[in-house]
């Protein structure tokens, strides 16, 4: 266990001194901001700006969960696993003394922690920035728990990103597909839209189903029980092919 502990702060560290890292996070940070700043300006109130119904969080909420997060863990994906394997540094990964297992499991808790700190505070941002300027919140209760809701899909969705990852040994080859495969997953429903279902890229805004009077137990279930199934396949076959690599 200590093993996995100092591999996961080595690689929370990596994570953390690239600048698309702190970039993230710190606009996570000052989007809400800048957003009620010029939504005040035009004397518009702080939900509108982007045409959306609703509270800040959860507008900031849909537009980070539809794009930004999804676009940060491809992006992470693809420096940890392909890039380190260009960069020939995955080597010293696995010359510490650590299981492949654990070694993995390091890696994408890392990338989890990044992506749970940037629903974080873009939580917090959102929800200061909106009392700020005496607007509403939509509910501090709702917004948690659609923020913790979301936390779900991502994880799923960044596991799918680690698998596919580790199927380039470039990390920029890596990080394009990923982003062409998710571009045309979002897009398939509206070409097939029973497929919608069963595609875990279709429940970014999953969130939906926790606000206000919420979708029914059994709703929520199904499609709890629906995104556990990719993490959990996502997770072991990434597992398998990262046991499996021959550097």
């Amino acid at each position: 266990m200590h093993s996995l502990y100092a591999n996961l702060l080595n690689e929370t560290e990596k994570l953390w001194r690239q600048r698309r890292t702190k970039g993230f996070l710190l606009l996570a940070l000052i989007l809400p901001v800048v957003t009620v700043l010029l939504s005040s300006l035009l004397k518009m109130r702080a939900g509108m700006l982007f045409g959306l119904e609703g509270s800040l969080p959860v507008a900031m909420l849909h537009l980070f969960t539809f794009a930004i997060i999804p676009l940060y863990m491809a992006a992470a994906a693809a420096h940890s696993f392909a890039g380190e394997v260009a960069a020939r540094t995955m080597k010293l990964v696995l010359l510490r003394p650590v299981t492949r297992a654990r070694a993995y499991a390091s890696k994408v808790i890392a990338i989890a922690v990044f992506a749970a700190l940037c629903l974080g505070v873009l939580w917090i941002a959102s929800t200061v920035s909106a009392w700020a300027v005496g607007g509403t919140a939509g509910g501090m209760a709702d917004s948690l728990k659609a923020y913790a809701a979301s936390f779900v899909p991502m994880m799923a969705i960044g596991l799918v990103c680690v698998f596919i990852a580790q199927l380039f040994s470039s990390g920029t080859s890596a990080l394009m597909t990923i982003v062409l495969i998710y571009a045309a997953a979002k897009a398939l429903p509206l070409l097939l839209p029973q497929l919608s279902a069963w595609s875990v890229f279709s429940y970014t805004r999953w969130d939906v189903l926790w606000t206000g009077s919420g979708a029914p137990a059994g709703i929520l279930l199904n499609t709890f029980l629906l995104l556990l199934s990719y993490i959990i396949m996502a997770y072991a076959a990434g597992l398998m092919m990262f046991a499996r690599k021959q550097l």
